[in-house]
């Protein structure tokens, strides 16, 4: 296809059905500067124009092709159109065929990604330099055997021990605007030797009007049993008739230091819970402290070594 002789067919046919280049575009649904690049030969049409374009000019494809009028289909204009949709096409078949590989690359890594996290999560074929922990949700059978015993609330936590790690360790922290008011070491909970992922569940019961709070912490077994491990009861006088609660919301690594807050609770004896005030361990960590003076923070903390 020569360019300069199909641009001036376009030019002299489109002036002599007395078309401007912007009636021409719009029947074509085609930009104005399109049109006239094709007239000046500066660009061909697209190969999927050609033939409403010998339409709208009363034009065949042939003509179009070889770019003069009278022109009868033959051997090298077939060719010559075979070449022309070659060059048109062939960049976007090869653009798309990039973009198919990159899909297919894009879709092996999030299989291959996902595939790793479960593997990670559920499976101890991959070596745990360090430890982290998840919340689970917990079902309605299992809440509802947490109020059988006894217990309002019930919290569900999966943790990866690290290879190294034996032990883990909790600690109740009261926390007011002044800083650490006081704190109560929970006890400590062997890992047991069989299994790196454990599930750990907190449970805890209280009474109105009672400055007492009551708590269970247990450690998954390894025959897959979560055992009655440690109990008590604290005295808070920051207790009111309720309290704001907020737990552990996505996966953390434990800070061999800091720990790791599993659970945070509002406490404030009139019930004035203002949104600044309100602790926030979602992210295993709770950095403001109450501006209030009568609002304090209890925190569960866990410690792994």
């Amino acid at each position: 296809m020569d360019a300069m002789k199909t641009g001036e067919l376009i030019a002299r046919v489109r002036k002599e059905k007395e078309l401007t280049q912007r009636d021409l575009a719009e029947e074509l649904h085609v930009s104005v500067q399109a049109v006239s690049k094709w007239e000046r030969g500066r660009s061909c049409p697209d190969i999927a124009l050609l033939e409403p374009l010998a339409e709208a000019l009363n034009l065949t494809v042939t003509e179009l092709l070889s770019g003069q009028r009278g022109e009868v289909p033959k051997e090298e204009v077939v060719r010559d159109s075979l070449r022309f949709g070659q060059k048109q096409l062939g960049p976007k078949v090869r653009k798309w065929r990039w973009l198919f590989f990159l899909t297919a690359v894009l879709l092996l890594a999030l299989v291959l990604r996902r595939g790793y996290v479960w593997v990670r999560d559920n499976t101890e074929l991959l070596p745990q330099r360090e430890t982290v922990v998840r919340p689970l949700d917990m079902t309605n059978r299992e809440a509802t055997l947490a109020h059988a015993a006894g217990k309002t609330e019930g919290y569900l936590y999966q943790v990866d021990f690290a290879n190294d790690i034996t032990r883990c360790s909790f600690q109740w922290e009261l926390w007011t605007h002044q800083g650490l008011e006081h704190s109560w070491n929970a006890g400590e909970q062997e890992r047991y030797e069989a299994g790196r992922h454990k599930m750990i569940a907190v449970t805890l019961s209280t009474q109105w009007n009672s400055p007492s709070l009551d708590y269970g912490i247990s450690l998954e077994s390894p025959g897959g049993v979560v055992r009655l491990g440690l109990n008590g009861a604290l005295e808070i006088p920051y207790k009111g008739d309720g309290y704001g609660r907020s737990s552990l919301e996505q996966r953390v690594k434990v800070d061999r230091e800091e720990g790791v807050v599993l659970l945070a609770l509002t406490l404030n004896p009139e019930m004035r819970f203002l949104t600044r005030d309100m602790a926030d361990a979602a992210s295993g960590r709770v950095q403001r402290l109450p501006e209030d003076e009568q609002t304090a923070h209890l925190l569960l903390r866990m410690y792994c070594e």
